[in-house]
Order: C-alpha cells, then structure tokens, then sequence
C-alpha cells in the first residue's frame, strides 16, 4: 500500500473519530477509502501521480487546499484531504461498532447505550459522503 495522503491526526483536526476507537484499525479505513474513494474519483493514472508524486506543487497544492485565481477572483479549497476525511468518517459510521469474532460479525451493544438504527446509520453514511463531493466539487474548480 502506498503512503496515506492524510494522517490520524488530520482526521481528528478535520472530521473527528471517538477517541477510543483503535488507531490501527482507523488506519485500515483510510487505507480502503484512499483506495476505493479517491482512486475512484481521480482515475487510476492521476491518482498514482499523486501518491508518488506528493511534494510535486500541485499535487501538493491539491492534497492540502489552497487559493487559486479565475477571472480574476480569488477561490480558496479545502484540499483532497478534506474528501479523504469525510469518506472515511462515513465509511467509519457504517463499521465502527460491527466486531468480527470467530463465530462471525457481531454488532456490539453496551448497557448505558443504544445503537441507532440502520436508517439512521445510513443516512448519516449518506450525508458524510455528501459533504466529501462537496470538498471533491471545490478541488474539480482547482483542478479545471
């Protein structure tokens, strides 16, 4: 797998995950939605560029966010890493409280709490991956 175009600590500035969900196995998540996400959006070609190319000006521009000039008028975006955070934080929604024991996926459930149901989960699912085409919508303009 190549290098995560964002870290732990991006995601936890950007869209923040609850603190005692396991670090190794959020990075899991990124790495499938690096890959399923982006690669997705950006082509195969563009999105090897990018991850092997990183301290290229624009890719690097584009990883982060930045200002850009049309017509005349000053644009600013978020940055590829925004998009990253919220397609794994909707990717998270839909995982965070399944287990896979050896009898085989559990969803767990804690006496001073209720899990939602799943038309909620899958809204919210939805909604998070909304927000990640907006920030994808802004680095298009970028891109264009």
């Amino acid at each position: 797998m190549a290098a995560l175009l964002w870290t732990y600590a991006n995601q936890q500035t950007i869209k923040p995950i609850a603190a005692n969900f396991p670090q190794t196995k959020f990075e899991q998540i990124m790495e499938e939605t690096q890959v399923e996400d982006l690669q997705k959006l950006l082509g195969f070609e563009f999105y090897q560029d990018i991850i092997q190319n990183l301290t290229d000006t624009w890719n690097a521009a584009l990883l982060a966010g930045d200002t850009y000039v049309y017509n005349s008028v000053t644009y600013y975006f978020e940055g590829l890493k925004y998009v990253l955070a919220y397609f794994a934080y909707a990717r998270y929604v839909k995982i965070s409280a399944i287990k896979d024991t050896y009898g085989g996926f559990v969803n767990k459930q804690f006496e001073e709490s209720r899990q939602i149901n799943n038309g909620d989960e899958k809204n919210l699912h939805k909604d998070f991956r909304k927000i990640a085409f907006k920030y994808w919508e802004e680095c298009q303009k970028f891109l264009s």
